[in-house]
């Protein structure tokens, strides 16, 4: 028998466990969690996003390497699109269009890398144990004189745009932004004086600072994107997106934006070390030689396998593809006689397919 003490305990504690469960309840199943549970790719796990970005910057890096500047360029934005900060990205792609003879997205990445660079030395700075006290008299008092020193600027690149002076008033409003970086309407006011003077990666980099806050107007925002959109800068864009779905999904022109970045899984073309250009007779002739890095070192020494790329598998009901078959090995080679640009494999061992020009191949080990 319960006393009169305990039944009320135990009445309390199943009524605290049945107010949890409600509660439980109507967190998980309300719509808007609902919908926002249904929203991909932008939910994915960080560590998943992480591991996609780093899986595509290894194929775009591979695809540099091998001259295919074309899809390294696709696989090394499809990196930034999972992590925009992924500093060896913008590195390599900077690198990509100077090749290309693109200077301005050279520049643009490779200030990319200089700014996140510059910020992790800031964070670190913040970080400082001397940093992190409690707001005196003399913070406050450089804070509210920062703001006061941005206002004056701003204030005079206003007047210099009403006399038509873009250079100087591009100046004053840069001077705004160093003394108050967080503003939206000196922001706002620097893209559109850089995009008017058709300095438009430049005008890009206030519009992505400026839409990276989350507290940005939907106007701003539509603004930013629709500019981003002209300037063929989406990976700039696709993050910022997925940041402001929910608070602007509702709003007209956002679904137009966001269809944008409908992410489908690629299955590029089989990247590879080289191909076989011809055989003879117990000899294959490769299209790989010292100009792509190999030496007189590795003759004799450096073994590879001859295979070809499983066929693409699609869905049957839609015919989507969804991925490949396995690779079959065809041979197993070693590397004999290296040229320029040509290379000589003994056939070591040959599989029931057969090896013929066109099979790809790829290093195994140096014995």
């Amino acid at each position: 028998m319960y006393t009169n003490s305990s039944a009320r305990k135990l009445f309390t504690k199943k009524a605290i466990i049945s107010l949890l469960c409600i509660n439980c309840f109507n967190l998980f199943f309300t719509p808007n969690f609902l919908k926002a549970a249904e929203r991909k790719p932008d939910f994915i796990k960080t560590e998943d996003r992480l591991d996609r970005a780093l899986t595509a910057y290894e194929l775009g890096y591979k695809y540099y390497r091998y001259g295919e500047f074309e899809k390294s360029e696709d696989s090394l934005k499809e990196a930034l699109y999972f992590e925009p900060n992924l500093i060896k990205a913008h590195y390599w792609l900077g690198k990509l269009y100077r090749e290309m003879g693109r200077l301005d997205d050279a520049l643009f990445h490779w200030e990319e890398v200089e700014r996140l660079n510059r910020l992790i030395k800031f964070r670190r700075e913040a970080l400082k144990i001397e940093n992190n006290e409690y707001p005196d008299y003399i913070q406050r008092k450089k804070t509210s004189d920062k703001i006061k020193k941005a206002k004056i600027h701003y204030d005079k690149a206003m007047t210099l745009l009403d006399e038509g002076h873009w250079d100087g008033a591009e100046i004053e409003m840069d001077e705004a932004i160093k003394a108050y970086p967080g503003n939206p309407q000196y922001l706002i006011m620097m893209a559109r004086i850089l995009w008017d003077k058709k300095e438009y990666q430049a005008s890009v980099k206030f519009y992505r600072d400026l839409l990276s806050s989350r507290e940005v107007s939907y106007q701003h925002f539509k603004e930013g994107a629709e500019r981003m959109l002209k300037a063929n800068m989406d990976y700039v864009l696709s993050p910022l997106v997925a940041k402001h779905r929910l608070r602007f999904e509702n709003q007209p022109g956002f679904l137009e934006i966001a269809n944008h970045f409908i992410v489908e899984e690629k299955y590029l073309a089989p990247v590879a070390a080289g191909k076989v250009i011809k055989r003879v007779d117990g000899q294959v002739i490769l299209n790989i030689g010292m100009e792509e890095g190999l030496n007189l070192s590795d003759e004799f020494r450096l073994t590879m396998k001859a295979y070809r790329p499983g066929a693409i598998l699609k869905d049957p009901d839609n015919g989507k593809e969804i991925g490949r078959e396995p690779d079959k090995a065809i041979a197993d080679l070693l590397l004999t006689k290296v040229y320029k640009n040509t290379s000589w494999a003994l056939i070591r061992k040959e599989f029931s397919t057969g090896l013929k020009a066109g099979d790809f191949i790829e290093f195994k080990k140096t014995r």
